[in-house]
């Protein structure tokens, strides 16, 4: 089967690829080189250890560059995502004394739901041996349903919002509850690196994962999140979040509107109801 560079396969690269050759396996199963640079911002002020974060990036790249690139989709698709998980597999996610975090993806195309013959509901599995595995549920749309269904949304303008408050900022906290506000940095060069009008979910994820790591002191083993609507950049964000003695169950909402839910948990092997 071949080999493709995926270098140029991406519409949003996130700052860095992280993606590099694909290969097909099989009618559904295919092969990514990744890697994950320790340099990456994200890595700071922790550099010796592999953000969840990037991890979830990774699997998204690979999904996206195998249906352009592989697929031949083309550039004038839209890749809505309903759901994200990521288990983390090792009990040491950090990265090797020299260089950054190298790999070969397994991803399988576990089920395509077709519409006129074309992809559009697909379910997405992946594993990086002995580090982590994943799942993504996604929507494909061409660039005019996506516009049909965003057409009354507010776009990245010339007033940039910049804030000097971390994402997660903690309004209420007890023993079993949490409740936080995002404080959006529209100036991100990871979550805000090309035009969007929406809140991205990858910002959403590491708003859990942060969350996470701050009630339990490490990062999740085991993140779920959830995207039942789109999130609206020039709306106030609230999370309410659940705690247990192993993770969160959060929820993101605008208003009376839930944009997205979380769950977390301190082991890997936990599958929510």
């Amino acid at each position: 089967m071949p080999l493709i560079d995926s270098s140029a396969a991406h519409r949003s690269t996130r700052s860095e690829t992280l993606v590099w050759a694909i290969e097909q396996l099989s009618e559904q199963s295919w092969s990514a080189d990744i890697e994950i640079p320790r340099s990456h911002w994200l890595c700071h002020p922790t550099p010796h250890r592999v953000p969840v974060t990037l991890l979830a990036e990774a699997f998204r790249q690979a999904g996206l560059a195998i249906c352009v690139a592989g697929w031949g989709m083309g550039q004038s698709v839209q890749f809505v995502v309903s759901t994200m998980t990521l288990r983390v597999e090792t009990d040491d996610l950090y990265f090797p004394r020299f260089g950054g975090l190298e790999g070969k993806l397994e991803v399988t195309f576990a089920d395509i739901r077709y519409r006129k013959d074309l992809p559009y509901l697909l379910e997405v599995d992946y594993r990086l041996p002995g580090v982590a595995s994943g799942h993504v549920g996604a929507r494909v749309l061409s660039d005019r349903e996506y516009g049909a269904i965003r057409r009354n949304a507010d776009r990245l303008g010339d007033e940039v919002r910049e804030t000097s408050t971390q994402l997660v900022d903690v309004l209420e906290r007890d023993a079993d509850h949490v409740r936080a506000r995002l404080a959006l940095n529209e100036t991100d060069p990871f979550f805000f690196d090309h035009p969007v009008d929406h809140l991205p979910g990858m910002l959403l994820l590491h708003a859990s994962a942060l969350l996470h790591e701050d009630v339990y002191g490490a990062p999740p083993r085991f993140l779920t999140v959830s995207f039942p609507a789109f999130g609206e950049l020039r709306m106030e964000t609230v999370v309410e979040a659940s705690l247990s003695s192993h993770g969160i169950d959060a929820a993101y909402l605008q208003g009376e509107r839930t944009i997205a839910t979380a769950v977390s948990d301190i082991d890997h092997a936990v599958i929510p109801n």
